[in-house]
């Protein structure tokens, strides 16, 4: 075949025609394809880890709960600068205002907590045992099982033990102190003026070998409060002279120096407060220097 053959090139122009008409025809629709609005891609949703679940009996507080408090708290100063009726009837009023706070269910328990025992202790100002009495209780239904509010349930179940002391009720004073104790041991500065007003009860009414159970161990139960652990042992010590059995005494106090070591050997500001309390033991004097 000859390329240059006329027939031949006419023949491969209407060919090349052909292969144009057909392209054409498919741009169309690709132009009007391309037209048409499309829709938006969508965004797909960033996988984020899920927030950590709150800790057991952890809660934040309200706004308006800490708000409640606050100003509560101002009345509360206010009120004690008055005299007189002026001032009970102040602090009646912020007593009012603390249980108000502390039936308010949309704030939190450790909020209506805290409000109870506030009130609690303008009501015991005010002479009102029993309607104190109820608040302190409230306080420690409502605290108890929040991590934020067991320090005022606890604090507020120590009260009632106080009270009943107060008010010479030795037995229901012991049976609360005991229960601080059991139920709020974590609350270490509440556990300790528990365990040193059981033995001062148990000194008081003679009962020696359950004052020991109290007051002896302290430094080790609680090291921050070795200085109290020195006082508690020196009480007990003394009575033990005071009932004739200087052995018994000796032996406390040899017993109190050994669990003081570690503190001791410190040389911080507990060492140094623990020391104060040991150069004024009373039992020193009674044992000739011991």
């Amino acid at each position: 075949m000859n390329a240059f053959d006329p027939a031949v090139r006419a023949a491969r122009r209407l060919h090349l025609s052909a292969i144009l008409l057909m392209l054409a025809g498919l741009a169309v629709p690709l132009r009007a394809e391309a037209a048409r609005p499309q829709p938006p891609l969508r965004r797909i949703p960033a996988l984020l880890p899920a927030p950590p679940a709150p800790a057991p009996g952890a809660e934040d507080g309200t706004k308006e709960g800490r708000a409640a408090l606050s100003a509560a708290s101002s009345a509360k100063r206010s009120a004690q600068k008055l005299e007189g009726e002026e001032r009970d009837g102040a602090l009646a009023a912020v007593a009012a205002k603390y249980a108000g706070i502390a039936g308010t269910e949309s704030f939190t328990a450790s909020e209506r907590a805290e409000a109870a025992f506030r009130g609690g202790e303008v009501l015991r100002t005010l002479d009102k045992a029993a309607e104190a009495d109820a608040q302190f209780a409230r306080a420690t239904e409502l605290g108890e099982d929040t991590e934020s509010g067991r320090e005022f349930a606890g604090r507020a179940l120590l009260e009632r033990a106080h009270m009943k002391r107060r008010a010479n009720d030795a037995d229901g004073a012991l049976a609360l102190y005991a229960e601080v104790s059991r139920r709020f041991g974590d609350q270490h500065r509440t556990a300790a003026h528990a365990r040193t007003w059981s033995g001062k009860l148990q000194l008081k009414a003679g009962r020696l070998d359950e004052a020991s159970k109290q007051l002896l161990g302290f430094a080790e139960a609680f090291p921050e409060y070795a200085a109290e652990a020195v006082r508690n042992a020196d009480l007990l010590a003394v009575a033990q002279v005071e009932a004739g059995d200087e052995t018994a005494a000796r032996a406390t106090i040899e017993r109190l120096r050994r669990e003081l070591e570690p503190i001791m050997a410190k040389g911080d500001k507990l060492t140094d407060d623990a020391q104060a309390a040991l150069d004024n033991l009373r039992v020193t004097e009674l044992l000739g220097g011991y």
